[in-house]
């Protein structure tokens, strides 16, 4: 076995998202190729070869999982960006946005392994998309924007994605409490379960969860920080916001 060949072996059974887009995993077995980070069942290591990618599995006669999709894997490119907030990382495809969060939130790693695990490998760089999800983005922390046209895709589970369209609903300016947005969504007792929903929300501003609140008034919680919370409920309420400390 070469060097690399022992590295596509680790970076499969080790489901390394880092490596999705830059090879399949074949399995002779079954006749099926896989991502990287496919959730099935791993093959025993001497039953799968490694390609570079759909189209040379296709050609030696393998399938495609039908679990992971390796043909549907699309690249997302990366680009950070300086705002009144703090910084943020923005994530697209060549046709919608896929990410908006905190750079230096600590579950931004595990948002960028949802990133590659549900759309497709991510690297640095430019798009259309990020241009104007930017442009955007600077209207309206400039109180000159206050929906977004952007075109977007949260993919998630069925729960998740239930809770996004709700916030999605709440008009600019306004506030629910959690347990307003677990009536919502048919959980009325799932003020916890929407909480986690929120923090997973990979569009913040752009699906505002932050205007969901604590019920005695407090702001609850925020994955970017209670400071860029208040910013943005200040913003949104007319009321000139205060700095945030670097």
């Amino acid at each position: 076995m070469t060097m690399i060949d022992a590295e596509l072996e680790r970076a499969f059974f080790a489901s390394d998202p880092a490596y999705d887009g830059r090879f399949v995993a074949a399995v002779r077995t079954t006749g099926i190729f896989c991502r990287p980070t496919c959730t099935a069942r791993k093959p025993l290591p001497k039953n799968v070869t490694f390609l570079p990618g759909p189209a040379e599995a296709r050609a030696a006669g393998y399938r495609p999982c039908l679990r992971c999709q390796p043909e549907a894997a699309r690249q997302v490119t990366l680009r950070e960006i300086a705002t009144p907030i703090g910084p943020m990382t923005l994530g697209a495809t060549a046709e919608v946005l896929v990410l908006c969060d905190f750079t230096e939130r600590p579950m931004m790693p595990a948002q960028l392994a949802q990133i590659r695990r549900r759309i497709g490998p991510a690297t640095a760089g430019q798009g259309p998309i990020l241009d104007r999800a930017e442009a955007e983005l600077d209207e309206y922390f400039a109180g000159r924007r206050t929906t977004f046209d952007v075109p977007t895709h949260l993919p998630g589970s069925a729960f998740q994605e239930r809770v996004w369209d709700a916030l999605r609903a709440i008009p600019y300016g306004e506030t629910i409490s959690y347990g307003e947005l677990a009536r919502r969504v048919d959980v009325p007792a799932g003020s916890r379960a929407v909480g986690r929903a929120n923090g997973t929300n990979r569009l913040a501003v752009i699906v505002p969860c932050h205007r969901v609140v604590a019920a005695g008034g407090g702001l609850g919680g925020y994955g970017g920080g209670l400071p860029a919370k208040r910013w943005l409920l200040d913003l949104e309420a007319g009321v000139a916001p205060s700095a945030i400390a670097a």
